[in-house]
């Protein structure tokens, strides 16, 4: 499974990060070394006023880099988009992305869930298929899917509320 990258895309409170939360638990526990790339919409700052990253920060620095003894932080100051980001990874043997919706040619599961009342992210306008979808999972039952599994006859559709061990096996 060497540097094989999965994407997983889905609206707001699908089930997303609780979904990936299982699957990295259970890979590590395997000793599958994996790395996890969050996109977020609406921004963040890691950086405290007044601390030392900050300062650099702030003077121009293009690259800040804090290190403790158990974790480093590289802050990039720009934009990088996906696949430069992933070109930076090393050393592990699955890459799991979240959100980056509209990046093309990544094998990509979409999560839905009821509750949100919006579907699926991955049926355009036109109510087709994302042509990078392999898998859905969701708390939908197989006849609420069925018309999303006719655009593709070779997509899966996983349960969100059961053990995650299938589809890590799909996954692999």
């Amino acid at each position: 499974m060497k540097n094989k990258i999965i994407k997983f895309i889905g609206y707001s409170g699908s089930g997303k990060t609780t979904l990936i939360e299982k699957i990295v638990k259970n890979l590590s526990d395997e000793g599958i070394k994996v790395a996890t790339i969050k996109h977020d919409v609406h921004g963040l700052d890691i950086d405290k006023e007044g601390k030392d990253s900050y300062r650099y920060s702030k003077a121009g620095a293009n690259i800040s880099i804090v290190s403790s003894p158990d974790m480093t932080v590289f802050k990039y100051h720009n934009k990088l988009n996906l696949f430069d980001i992933i070109s930076k990874i090393e050393n592990v043997d699955l890459i799991i992305v979240e959100g980056y919706s509209s990046e093309d040619n990544i094998p990509t599961i979409c999560v839905g869930r009821l509750g949100t009342g919006k579907g699926f992210k991955c049926i355009n306008h036109d109510g087709k298929l994302d042509k990078n979808i392999i898998a859905i999972v969701s708390d939908y039952n197989e006849e609420d899917v069925k018309d999303i599994i006719k655009l593709n006859d070779n997509l899966k559709h996983f349960n969100i509320n059961d053990d995650v061990e299938e589809l890590i096996k799909y996954i692999k």
